[in-house]
């Protein structure tokens, strides 16, 4: 009888504390059509928390091999960006590392381990969300790697264009609010990436 009232009682609790699934999307990255690499983005919710996780690895050969891979981790309490993770290597060594804290109002940008700006103000959108969250209404988002906010705007209907501070564009197209293709201007060169099917 006490096993009868029990298991209900369980199994609704169990389902109140079932962490949700993670969002997985994934991209080819290409460059004058030929695949050079992948993108996977993973979004995490864990009550107010939630973790954006972009993983880069690129493969290409210029005048020698090439191998780049950019680990991206932004941290969201609620609304607000609470830190972010930037680790870059290049061709298997350390390149470059950016890490940004929230302190107080504020936050701190560091730059291989060395404190490089201080940033004042709330931040709501930075760039790891783009890959989940469709900018709309969102006039800047924040540069995890440059510690930095690029300037949004919309081009046409769910299309955006980020420019750098450096006037470097890149386009992102949405679908039914799903990140469809990106097209990057690196300087030399410009990659494109597209949606796994």
């Amino acid at each position: 009888m006490m096993n009868t009232i029990l298991l209900p009682i369980l199994m609704l609790f169990s389902l109140n504390w079932t962490k949700p699934a993670d969002e997985t999307r994934a991209f080819k990255i290409l460059h004058k059509g030929e695949v050079i690499g992948e993108l996977r983005s993973v979004k995490s919710k864990d009550g107010d928390k939630t973790t954006y996780q972009n993983t880069t690895n690129i493969q290409t050969r210029i005048v020698t091999e090439v191998r780049v891979k950019f680990d991206i981790q932004a941290v969201y309490i609620g609304k607000l960006l609470e830190s972010s993770k930037v680790d870059i290597t290049l061709n298997g060594k350390p390149y470059a590392s950016t890490a940004t804290k929230r302190l107080g109002n504020g936050y701190q940008f560091f730059k291989d381990g060395k404190l490089k700006s201080s940033v004042k103000g709330d931040i709501i959108y930075s760039s790891a969300r783009m890959m989940f969250d469709e900018p709309k209404g969102i006039l800047n988002a924040y540069s995890e790697e440059k510690g930095a906010f690029h300037n949004i705007e919309t081009a046409v209907a769910n299309t955006y264009e980020k420019l750098n501070s450096r006037g470097r564009k890149t386009i992102y197209r949405y679908q039914d609010k799903a990140l469809e293709q990106v097209e990057m201007d690196l300087g030399l060169t410009e990659i494109e990436m597209v949606a796994k099917e």
